[in-house]
């Protein structure tokens, strides 16, 4: 924990540009934050997927005539 505490105030106080530590720290937040949001919303979109392909599979097409010339 003092690991980190440090490479943050590291972080915080250096005033040259970002290096490429900070991107990894903020790389590594955003995967975080995705793997969050999927595990919290993952199921529902699916549902959402799963009732729209549902819907789509019960339209009744075999009343529309499609005539083919040769």
């Amino acid at each position: 924990m003092q690991n980190l505490k440090n490479l943050v105030l590291a972080l915080h106080n250096d005033e040259d540009g970002a290096t490429a530590t900070e991107y990894i720290v903020l790389l590594v937040l955003i995967a975080v934050l995705v793997i969050g949001i999927i595990s919290l919303f993952g199921s529902q979109i699916d549902d959402l997927f799963k009732n729209a392909s549902d819907e789509v599979d019960q339209i009744d097409i075999s009343h529309q005539t499609t005539t083919y010339q040769n």
